[in-house]
């Protein structure tokens, strides 16, 4: 039996021309973003302290219950980036460690999970967007325009390149 975990060489090097480019970001920009991904958990935060307080207390043996599980989880995810860093680290884990055919599955139900999940945080945008600007306005149609345009944009920032990117994620942070 073979070990899958032992990286030849040729693993360990990169190709010429890949990665992100030197310096490209800051650490001012790199903490900004990955802050962004930190709102949500901010708002789970709060929510789920509301939820104890709603269920007397009952809730607080199963948040302890179902953060073992996440925990376990984020550690699988450091000792496996210990062993490969990849950009695209879940379906070449489990593509390699597992088989081929999975890591397939599970990149495409990564990419289906992201595009389902931006558009519905993207879609929450355009009656938000209408009230900023005073219109009262329930046509769908215009909330999924709106929606789709910021989509659009950020899709178009994020091919640009990094810089760019970063730069983005630290005006949207002043804004927020």
């Amino acid at each position: 039996m073979t070990n899958h975990f032992v990286p030849s060489a040729t693993e360990t090097t990169p190709p010429p021309g890949s990665g992100l480019e030197p310096d490209a970001i800051g650490a001012t920009q790199d903490t900004i973003i990955g802050m962004a991904s930190s709102a949500p958990a901010a708002t789970v935060g709060l929510s789920l302290a509301a939820l104890v307080v709603a269920t007397a207390y009952g809730s607080g043996p199963i948040l302890v219950l179902t953060a073992i599980p996440m925990l376990i989880i984020a550690n699988a995810y450091r000792r496996l980036n210990l062993w490969k860093a990849n950009t695209g680290a879940s379906f070449e884990w489990v593509g390699r460690a597992i088989n081929p055919y999975l890591g397939v599955l599970t990149g495409w139900l990564m990419i289906a999970a992201y595009i389902v999940g931006t558009v519905a945080e993207v879609l929450l945008l355009g009656p938000s967007v209408l009230a900023v600007f005073g219109s009262s306005s329930t046509n769908t149609w215009a909330y999924v325009g709106i929606g789709c345009a910021v989509g659009l944009i950020m899709l178009v920032i994020a091919v640009i390149g990094i810089k760019i990117t970063a730069r983005v994620q630290v005006s949207m942070a002043v804004v927020e």
